[in-house]
């Protein structure tokens, strides 16, 4: 990584305009990693746009510099303006606007097994849990800046990918990259309870929907809930408020699989997946078009809600069975 690192780095530097992206949906990692990199260029002396197809939403606007991330511009970024894509395993998830522009981002950094590596410059490293572990580790090899404002935003893409430190792939690295952020400035107290204490009532009101809707197939090794526009409604929530429900339901020491389906319009279902070890969730959502990781997956689908439920349960099943 070592000379992978020192080419990201010397491109860093060599240009002045930067515009950096993650995924639609954002989760912790992804704005974490948007933000720490803009303010680590910023420091730099260099003019950076951070950009993202949602916007920011309201759940990570205290997050150091979200104040400065806007909703992807319709109009294209000059041509000198070099994009960088994080967290994002297929260039689509960039969003409807971005592919708009007709540009191919000229970085990519990410950590998801499922890319294929889609820009000029490609740093994919899947044995890790979160981007912001691969940005770290890209700062401190190339001693680009780094303070506690870069540190906090770091700690909450490495605290939230990894299910606060519990999912499989943290490894005593991650302890290690944690400890020196919380050195750097990064409060974890204050941003575990923003992360995970900080909810709104309607977050809790949708979490009893979801209980209420759970299934619990396969003597309760396989579970799941339905989300649709009427839930979110009744709730006064969106999308933007599903992070983490689906480890509420796999908190059940006999889910293996627990997974969520979502229907919010006429052309797409988006389903959630999480595998508590045995099930490579990511070989299921790779059959629809999907990825992610062994552990944590997802799919974004044209088929039918039903055929795609039926299909999914199916392929837990087999999965479970091997």
């Amino acid at each position: 990584m070592t000379s992978l690192f020192k080419t990201i780095g010397d491109f860093l530097r060599q240009h002045d305009k930067f515009a950096v992206f993650a995924h639609i949906r954002p989760d912790g990692d992804a704005y974490g990693s948007t933000l720490a990199l803009t303010l680590c260029l910023r420091a730099m002396g260099k003019d950076v746009l951070a950009c993202n197809a949602d916007g920011m939403i309201e759940r990570y606007r205290f997050l150091p510099g979200a104040d400065t991330l806007i909703a992807t511009p319709v109009e294209a970024v000059e041509a000198d303006r070099k994009i960088i894509a994080l967290d994002t395993a297929d260039q689509i998830r960039l969003g409807k606007v971005f592919h708009g522009w007709k540009r191919t981002p000229d970085v990519n950094i990410d950590h998801h097994i499922s890319n294929a590596g889609y820009a000029p410059l490609n740093c994919i490293i899947p044995d890790v849990p979160a981007t912001a572990e691969v940005l770290y580790e890209l700062i401190r090899a190339e001693n680009l800046p780094f303070n506690a404002d870069i540190a906090a935003n770091l700690f909450v893409g490495l605290s939230t990918d990894t299910g606060s430190f519990r999912h499989r792939q943290t490894t005593a690295r991650s302890f290690e990259i944690a400890a020196d952020l919380v050195r750097a400035g990064a409060d974890p107290t204050d941003l575990a309870q923003q992360c995970y204490s900080s909810f709104t009532l309607g977050r809790l009101l949708l979490l009893r929907e979801a209980l209420n809707d759970t299934q619990f197939l396969d003597d309760a090794t396989i579970s799941y809930f339905h989300l649709n526009n009427d839930i979110y409604a009744r709730t006064g929530t969106s999308s933007e408020d599903t992070e983490g429900l689906i480890e509420s339901i796999q908190m059940v020491k006999t889910v293996e699989v627990a997974f969520m389906i979502e229907k919010t319009d006429e052309e797409f279902t988006r389903v959630s997946l999480r595998s508590r070890g045995k099930v490579d969730v990511q070989q299921i959502a790779s059959k629809y078009g999907g990825g992610g990781h062994r552990l944590a997956a997802g799919i974004r689908s044209k088929l039918p809600l039903a055929e795609l439920e039926v299909g999914v349960i199916a392929d837990i099943r087999k999965a479970l069975a091997a």
